[in-house]
């Protein structure tokens, strides 16, 4: 596999998550996950850049209208093709923490996302805009 640095990697990843333009954030995507690379949370499973690049604009677009912003904890571990690490949501304004996140990554040997697990450590309080709501 590709050298990478774990935390490097979780931050590139992170900055996906807080990219407000789409053209941006689809190209983060392709740089992160392999074509056929997938996306998991609780409600949601989806595969592409195409599909991955609409569920991580939604989860940033209902996110950034609560006022949050995603932030690397700066404890990812790797070995063996994969990689986890834990990431927080919180207040823009004040840092108040909102949510504690933890992603569970497995990479192909050119060290691209092919399979993206996330869950909630401390889920958010907030509630999301249902889909179209959130702008």
């Amino acid at each position: 596999m590709t050298a990478i640095n774990p935390n490097e990697f979780a931050d590139r990843y992170v900055a996906v998550w807080n990219e407000a333009e789409p053209e941006a954030r689809r190209k983060g995507v392709e740089e992160l996950w392999a074509p056929d690379g997938t996306y998991a949370n609780a409600v949601a499973v989806v595969r592409g850049p195409e599909d991955i690049a609409t569920q991580v604009g939604y989860a940033h677009d209902a996110y950034a209208v609560g006022g949050f912003t995603f932030r690397s904890c700066n404890n990812a571990r790797g070995q063996h093709n994969t990689l986890r690490f834990n990431w927080v949501m919180v207040s823009r304004s004040t840092g108040a923490l909102e949510a504690v996140g933890f992603d569970f990554i497995t990479l192909d040997d050119d060290g691209r996302i092919v399979s993206d697990h996330q869950y909630f450590d401390t889920p958010p309080s907030y509630v999301v805009p249902p889909p179209g709501e959130a702008a």
